[in-house]
């Protein structure tokens, strides 16, 4: 993960757990500030191991903590300072999840060794909506449940999202999403 995440992580942990806890955060993890470059490539094992001192210390659960920092990413992070990129890929919710990959895609010219996770959006039935998600990482479903559901308070959108099927391989994971608007209920 490149230290962009870090940063947007720290953000949250510092605003809602305080500058001091942070600190012992990171040093009960052993990492330093060099550890957050944004442009910088790192091993998934420094986030996972930022997750795993806090879960420690507060007793949250890791899936707790990965919908939070989802959300937090979207609101604080992406839309703060990007965008217009996630503007340029859609002016709904729908719109934008449509064409995530074309984002990824620009976004990886700026991020060597970027590896983004793909998307495909399907409409099952009218406001309904099956979304899946592959990545050559794991243990992220509730990561990215939290990415969309900080993506719909932004679009002003009411969805459901509920994990359908989550499949681990060696190769990483795939899950599918489905996205209910109240219309269907």
């Amino acid at each position: 993960m490149y230290g962009l995440i870090h940063n947007s992580l720290r953000d949250m942990m510092r605003t809602h757990l305080g500058d001091d806890e942070w600190a012992v955060i990171m040093q009960t993890a052993g990492l330093s500030e060099k550890d957050f470059l944004s442009l910088k490539s790192y091993d998934d094992s420094v986030v996972l191991s930022l997750l795993g001192v806090t879960h420690a210390r507060t007793g949250r659960s890791i899936d707790d903590l990965l919908y939070d920092f989802g959300w937090h990413f979207i609101k604080r992070t992406a839309f703060a300072h990007y965008a217009g990129v996630l503007n340029m890929h859609g002016e709904t919710l729908w719109e934008l999840l449509g064409n995530l990959n074309h984002m990824h895609d620009r976004i990886a010219s700026s991020f060597p060794d970027y590896r983004p996770p793909s998307f495909q959006l399907l409409t099952t039935e009218e406001n309904s909506y099956e979304l899946i998600y592959a990545s050559s990482r794991q243990g992220l479903t509730a990561f990215v449940r939290g990415l969309l559901d900080g993506l719909a308070d932004y679009y002003s959108v009411v969805i459901e999202v509920t994990v359908v099927e989550e499949t681990l391989t060696d190769q990483g994971q795939l899950t599918r999403f489905r996205l209910t608007t109240p219309e269907t209920k």
